[in-house]
């Protein structure tokens, strides 16, 4: 019998990264920005202490770290951490 790890090992791997654009941005009163996609995803940011500049019809790539940490990298490679919140 095999062990519930060895079935998935023949899944796809999720991308390591993804590329979006981004449709509205909202701003939080700490600064914080919100971000809907194209795609209807909408992601918030986690880091207040990094500003990154981010407006309607940017295309920006989200990477997943390998400890399951996203990162939202701007075009011209601002890069902060964000969490998908719907």
């Amino acid at each position: 019998m095999m062990a519930a790890q060895d079935c998935q090992a023949g899944a796809p791997a999720e991308p390591k990264s993804l590329a979006f654009v981004v449709a509205h941005v909202d701003r939080r009163p700490a600064g914080e920005f919100i971000l809907t996609f194209e795609n209807g995803e909408v992601w918030q940011q986690e880091e207040l202490r990094t500003k990154v500049d981010i407006k309607r019809g940017d295309q920006v790539v989200i990477r997943r770290s390998t400890s399951g940490k996203f990162t939202l990298v701007s075009r011209d490679g601002q890069s902060t951490r964000v969490k998908r919140v719907h």
